[in-house]
């Protein structure tokens, strides 16, 4: 009698001393990001984005959201897509309430890839971040879809989205510190410490990423110049294009109490060059 009570008693407490099974880590997303600081497109930018999307017989799903002139993007868009084999879908959200319409929905469901353009990412921010065409385009992307943009459509990629204004609320990069920048949610294509900066070389944008970097320690920086793009596959970014990708890496960091920093890590990456997002190491 005493066996028969001792024995699953003892399985019991060796369970419980075990604890709970650790949970698993979430799968990586299936898709490929082509993230563009803005300023042109070289081919092999333009090709690696198609690829991303299925290459022929892809449905790309356009979304001009941030430019000015979105009848103009998607006519562009169109004719290369075509040229190229691939099937041109307008998600033309001008409206919030446009981001839950049945329709647009469905044909997000479709798309095998999707761009965002150029132009103002609180744009974006305002109409799409924290809706179903958002959680559908996240799913999409989950499954395998390519998901591609430049300048606007490049800062839309991180979870912690750079507004482009100052603490002043002023289009200006003469600050420096903490807080000096505002941020906002984005669309949370990249893991949630990467923040994208554009046009980053050539409109001398370092002192952005340095600020935000001292606002978010446990952050990565990206500073991606123009006509230049970073390629996310697998967690592993890889630069494409005509110039570089700057990255700020603050872990290990020290801050001082007069906004200012030590031992942060800086690395400027060329063509063919790569970068785990998850070790931050720079890899082949």
């Amino acid at each position: 009698m005493f066996r028969q009570f001792l024995f699953p008693l003892l399985a019991v407490l060796t369970l419980a001393a075990a604890g709970p099974e650790p949970s698993k880590a979430p799968n990586p997303p299936k898709g490929t990001l082509v993230i563009v600081g803005g300023g042109g497109m070289p081919q092999e930018i333009l090709d690696a984005f198609l690829a991303a999307c299925g290459g022929k017989g892809g449905r790309v799903g356009i979304v001009p959201t941030s430019t000015i002139d979105p009848v103009g993007a998607l006519k562009e868009w169109k004719k290369d897509l075509e040229k190229a084999g691939l099937t041109m879908v307008p998600l033309d959200v001008r409206k919030r309430e446009e981001a839950s319409a049945p329709a647009m929905l469905e044909a997000a469901k479709q798309c095998t890839g999707f761009w965002f353009s150029g132009g103002d990412q609180n744009r974006v921010g305002d109409k799409i971040v924290g809706t179903p065409l958002q959680k559908i385009i996240l799913e999409r992307y989950a499954a395998g879809a390519g998901i591609g943009g430049t300048s606007a459509g490049a800062a839309i990629m991180s979870p912690i989205m750079l507004t482009g204004d100052d603490r002043n609320g002023k289009e200006s990069l003469t600050e420096v510190g903490k807080g000096a920048y505002r941020t906002r949610e984005g669309m949370g294509f990249l893991p949630s410490h990467c923040i994208v900066d554009q046009h980053f070389l050539r409109r001398n944008r370092q002192n952005r990423l340095f600020s935000v970097m001292m606002d978010h320690p446990e952050g990565l920086g990206l500073g991606i110049d123009e006509a230049t793009a970073l390629v996310v596959k697998d967690g592993k970014a890889t630069v494409l294009g005509l110039h570089g990708v700057m990255v700020f890496d603050p872990l290990g960091m020290a801050l001082d109490t007069v906004d200012g920093f030590q031992s942060m890590q800086i690395h400027l990456l060329r063509r063919g060059q790569s970068l785990d997002l998850t070790t931050r190491k720079v890899v082949k």
